[in-house]
């Protein structure tokens, strides 16, 4: 108190003599401490950034092709190589080998060198925990784990046997242990599970929740902040169905912090439950996107401070020929609007600034 007068005493007397108005130069003064206060709360907090579907075949292969691999993160990269964490559903095998798995309707594989520019971007974390991940058959899954773990893309949900596929995934960021897990309630073929001796995903049928459960009660024991990856709904809807707020609020109730789903293929609405995000569906991402519903896209960005969740970022994105692109300044209310209508049920709201504060 005593330094504060003395500071406004000789700025009183310098301004005199230099004919400066010293009230504006004290508030200028506070506006830059404002400004620097504000730098440092960004700087404190950690954020994890979280995208659905994506792969690198069918349309989006030419256009790689003909634009390079940077080419579908272009527009983006800078939300992902900005934060902390990102973590992305990889809804693709990643190998030039292997054959179709038979009786599927749509079997996906992109090439290896994509895996690069993933890196390059920062996407840290994919889970594998999904119906396509085996679409070319062991031989093209085994080739994924490889080519994931030399470009040293962190991986989820699938291993080359039941342990591995189970064990998660714990980062460490600025003193903030982060648990990652992924798990599937869409397998295709029960030859696609891993076992003791076999590669493969893990599900979340009904039939494996309790191993679910423990799961996530094991790692939460050794994480600050617990993310699960999940597969599940109906395809092009945009309301999650009883049984999934069911799953997801039993999630969080046994020590999940932060769930992301995906599989619709369009956005669903999210929840905050005991103060904890539920994303039923991110959509797609980097995808063939025809209808407007299923181009209309996001980066959920789920800031910390302290080792607790402090808010939630929305960035609206349109996935414009395979890539995301966030929407214009003047299309933003509309995009949040979208978001907050599909969210009204869970009593959820973004403000005009995509945020969710996140009430104690």
């Amino acid at each position: 108190m005593k330094k504060g007068v003395y500071l406004f005493f000789v700025l009183t007397m310098f301004s005199r003599l230099l004919n400066i108005d010293t009230l504006d130069m004290v508030k200028d003064i506070q506006k830059v401490e404002v400004g620097i206060e504000e730098e440092q709360e960004i700087n404190n907090a950690t954020t994890i950034s979280l995208v659905g579907d994506i792969f690198m075949d069918g349309s989006i292969r030419a256009l790689i092709d003909r634009n390079g691999i940077d080419y579908p993160w272009e527009m983006v990269k800078e939300y992902f190589q900005n934060d902390d964490i990102s973590i992305g559903n990889l809804e693709t095998s990643i190998t030039t080998r292997g054959k179709k798995w038979e009786d599927k309707q749509f079997n996906f594989r992109s090439d290896p060198k994509n895996l690069k520019a993933m890196k390059e971007v920062s996407l840290d974390v994919v889970s594998l925990a999904n119906n396509h991940s085996l679409d070319y058959g062991y031989e093209g899954f085994l080739d994924t784990l490889d080519y994931l773990d030399k470009y040293e893309i962190n991986r989820v949900g699938g291993g080359r046997n039941r342990e591995e596929a189970l064990k998660g995934l714990i980062l460490e960021k600025d003193g903030v242990k982060i648990g990652v897990l992924g798990f599937s309630r869409v397998v295709p073929h029960v030859d696609w599970y891993a076992t003791g001796k076999r590669p493969g995903i893990v599900g979340a049928y009904d039939v494996h929740i309790n191993q679910v459960i423990d799961k996530v009660k094991e790692m939460k024991e050794n994480v600050d902040i617990l993310v699960i990856s999940i597969h599940w709904g109906e395809e092009g809807s945009n309301t999650p169905r009883q049984n999934e707020i069911d799953l997801a609020r039993k999630l969080i109730d046994n020590g999940v912090d932060i769930i992301m789903g995906h599989h619709p293929h369009v956005l669903q609405g999210i929840e905050i439950y005991k103060g904890r995000p539920i994303f039923y569906s991110l959509g797609n991402f980097i995808f063939s996107s025809r209808s407007e519903s299923t181009r209309n896209t996001m980066i959920a960005q789920v800031i910390l401070r302290d080792k607790t969740i402090d808010k939630i970022r929305i960035i609206p994105c349109s996935i414009e020929n395979g890539r995301p692109i966030p929407v214009a300044e003047s299309d933003l209310e509309e995009r949040l609007e979208y978001i907050n209508s599909i969210s009204k049920g869970f009593n959820t709201f973004i403000d005009n600034k995509g945020i969710i504060e996140i009430e104690e």
